[in-house]
């Protein structure tokens, strides 16, 4: 079948949903990059680029807003996981597997990287996974445990923050598998996918940065829960979840309702918000990365929304 009938095809399916209040129908969902192993950790730049991992192929991909399709970095120490910084620096959770660096790094301007987080108790991490940034310039990052080929170096999987200073703290160990991660739009509170129980739980963020009044907003079993995961200016979640028939993106409201699903025909691994309005939604994919654009807008990368804050202290 077409690849444009099957797109259309879906958008039937997922019409009875509610996808009219989450999506824009018309504009489907058109394939923006290609021919990568595994495609993960979408991020778009200050200026309006979209990066993304190739992981078993170890490198970082940029599709320029032209739509030119090309290599960023290589090797990329099997990044997942990318996010930009307040000063627009890219910011990396570095995996495990063959030549992974098993860290968390910053990509300077110069293309040197600096190490922000290599070790916890004087062991290294087993494989960061995914990050995100608060208002503070704070990290907090997962280090999952999914078994060989991956190492074991910590005596189970984490999650972790960075301080600003520098500084690592574990803060939770008792998820099986932490791996998607995101603040709320207001960063009060911490959505984080437990691969492990397929369950998506939230935190609220104490003043230290501790994790506190732990809550199930949604149990995607037995199916597969969210991969990697975004929101939107409402605080409704978009996360990549489901396997075969079921993979795609699952929209989930902060109260808990599915509010859309609709599936993907490629195994879906991570969502993002971005464009102009920051209501292009940007979903990898295995092979592929798609471009379907929201009704509502997405929270603000960090290098705007701390720039923004910083403008507001300051009194411009």
């Amino acid at each position: 079948m077409p690849r444009a009938c099957y797109f259309f095809s879906i958008a039937l399916l997922v019409l009875p949903l509610g996808a009219d209040e989450i999506l824009d129908q018309k504009a489907g969902a058109r394939k923006v990059a290609g021919g990568c192993k595994f495609t993960e950790g979408p991020a778009v730049s200050p200026s309006g680029e979209l990066f993304f991992s190739d992981i078993e192929n170890n490198r970082i991909m940029r599709v320029a807003e032209s739509g030119k399709v090309e290599e960023f970095r290589r090797p990329s120490g099997r990044a997942n996981g990318i996010v930009f910084d307040a000063g627009g620096r890219l910011v990396m959770c570095q995996g495990g597997g063959p030549d992974g660096g098993r860290r968390v790094v910053r990509l300077e301007k110069d293309g040197r990287e600096t190490v922000l987080a290599e070790t916890y108790g004087g062991k290294k991490f087993i494989a960061p996974n995914d990050l995100c940034i608060d208002g503070r310039g704070r990290i907090f990052f997962t280090d999952p445990y999914y078994g060989p080929p991956a190492v074991k170096s910590q005596p189970s999987s984490g999650v972790y923050l960075i301080a600003a200073e520098g500084r690592v703290r574990l803060l939770l160990k008792d998820l099986l598998k932490p791996n998607g991660i995101a603040l709320s739009p207001d960063g009060r509170h911490l959505y984080i996918s437990d691969r492990g129980t397929q369950k998506l739980h939230r935190y609220r963020v104490e003043e230290e940065g501790n994790l506190a009044e732990r809550k199930i907003v949604y149990d995607f079993s037995p199916d597969r829960g969210i991969d990697g995961m975004c929101l939107d200016a409402r605080g409704n979640i978009y996360g990549a979840a489901g396997q075969e028939k079921t993979t795609g993106l699952f929209v989930i409201s902060p109260g808990g309702k599915l509010l859309l699903h609709r599936p993907m025909p490629e195994f879906s691994t991570n969502v993002t918000f971005g464009g102009k309005d920051g209501r292009d939604l940007y979903l990898t994919a295995s092979s592929s990365v798609y471009k379907m654009r929201a009704l509502q807008a997405g929270i603000p990368w960090p290098a705007r929304a701390l720039r923004g804050r910083a403008r507001a202290a300051a009194g411009d």
